[in-house]
């Protein structure tokens, strides 16, 4: 036998086969809803999860301190509100150059009432728009509207991914371990592992496994539906075994990044990943995490750090997507669990406090450079006219996640979509955050 060549055992090929099932490559279980002929090259959408509750008053929603109350900010002793064009930030962190690089593309939507200071509440409210579990996020509703037959449609990196059975996630965490996944003939760009010949009986092999079971009478439908659809998108032109081309060189790919004693960050890594699935034409949904932000103590040098961190990755995920020619598809949303209190305690943390804000961002957009919603200097929400999207404490309410995630799934085109007839807001205001 020729050493440049492993023949692949039946054991083998039954491990590769679990792994790929494993991986969520080809072990579909969602419904689907519509079908792309080729690969996907519309709208594309991106969370980013900031876990553990955010401090806005130190980033986009910057407060003062009230003489004869508690500090809400030790920058407030030394520094005056900064602005960007309509845009108010904190002189904190790195916040300038970011909020000078990209208000035009923002729209800030402060005094958002998460009605809770319990981690795993604020997380459901904040991704789902409900305080109770049940409800998909917005971006598996948004990859199984636009795309679910893709193999890779919703990428999620951490953080809420319930999807409501309307679609699978999968996780892109170990780029040599996706290569031997995507092209399993090869260790490495010169190496080969498997022979032209192996490869073929493997996939003669799963050709006639799926031929035998499409054509049993007595399989699901949903499992049908979903294993035409895997074979669809093998034979297109953004197949799974072409995305390897747009995986990133092991040199390319971002490092983790040291950001406090307890936050070892991937997100730079998160974002390359998922712009390569989207260049790939086999993802329309991605959800990014980056951690750390639960300060109870020594919340200042903390929170500079993270702050730091998180604009420095988001205009990294900016400057990324337009070198690969995306920027103008993309749609970014930004939030956390919560806030924190209007005060430090004795450990010069703060707390919980159910008060925070959205962030979304593109690329030019109609409705950048403006700010939704308000506080007042202790950080309480004030009142909101849905009308106006003015404050008005007399016939207003309270801004709640469900009036926000109402409003955006009318914008990514979801509103009264098979994907949201059973997930709808009936009783919630309408507020025309982007209009």
């Amino acid at each position: 036998m020729n050493k440049g060549w492993l023949t692949m055992k039946r054991r083998d090929f039954l491990k590769q086969s679990f792994i790929l099932g494993a991986a969520g490559l080809i072990a579909p279980v969602p419904k689907v809803y519509s079908a792309p002929a080729d690969g996907y090259s519309g709208r594309l959408l991106v969370t980013l999860q900031v876990d553990g509750g955010w401090d806005v008053t130190s980033f986009c929603d910057p407060k003062m301190n009230v003489a004869g109350e508690q500090d809400i900010n030790n920058w407030a002793n030394t520094a005056e509100i900064q602005t960007a064009g309509n845009l108010s930030y904190a002189p904190f962190a790195d916040n300038a150059a970011f909020f000078d690089k990209y208000y035009q593309d923002m729209l800030i939507i402060n005094g958002v009432d998460a009605q809770t200071n319990s981690h795993s509440t604020g997380v459901l409210h904040n991704w789902s728009g409900r305080n109770s579990s049940g409800y998909p996020s917005i971006t598996a509703m948004f990859a199984a509207h636009n795309a679910p037959d893709q193999p890779l449609s919703y990428i999620n990196s951490g953080g809420f991914a319930y999807t409501a059975d309307l679609i699978r996630f999968s996780r892109l965490e170990d780029a040599d371990a996706l290569r031997q996944l995507l092209v399993p003939e090869k260790e490495s760009d010169e190496v080969y592992i498997r022979s032209p010949s192996d490869m073929e009986r493997i996939r003669e092999y799963r050709n006639q496994r799926h031929t035998r079971l499409l054509s049993d009478p007595t399989i699901i439908n949903r499992y049908q539906e979903n294993l035409a659809a895997y074979d669809s998108a093998l034979q297109s032109k953004s197949s799974l075994s072409d995305f390897e081309n747009f995986i990133p060189a092991n040199e390319d790919i971002q490092p983790n990044e040291r950001v406090t004693d307890n936050v070892n960050s991937d997100l730079k890594r998160q974002m390359q990943m998922s712009l390569a699935a989207f260049s790939g034409g086999i993802c329309s949904a991605a959800d990014l995490f980056t951690r750390g932000y639960d300060t109870h103590a020594d919340h200042d040098s903390l929170h500079a750090s993270l702050f730091s961190h998180l604009t420095d990755s988001i205009d990294f995920f900016w400057t990324s997507a337009e070198d690969a020619g995306l920027a103008d598809r993309i749609t970014l949303l930004i939030g956390s669990d919560f806030g924190r209190t209007p005060n430090y305690n004795s450990d010069m943390g703060k707390d919980h406090w159910p008060i925070g804000s959205f962030i979304v961002m593109e690329s030019s957009p109609s409705w950048g450079n403006r700010v939704v919603g308000a506080t007042d200097e202790g950080h309480n929400a004030y009142a909101i006219n849905p009308s106006t999207l003015l404050r008005d404490d007399d016939s207003g309410t309270n801004i709640y996640p469900a009036h926000f995630h109402k409003a955006f799934r009318r914008y990514l085109g979801l509103e009264g979509s098979s994907v949201d007839q059973d997930f709808q807001f009936l009783t919630t205001e309408d507020f025309d955050f982007f209009g």
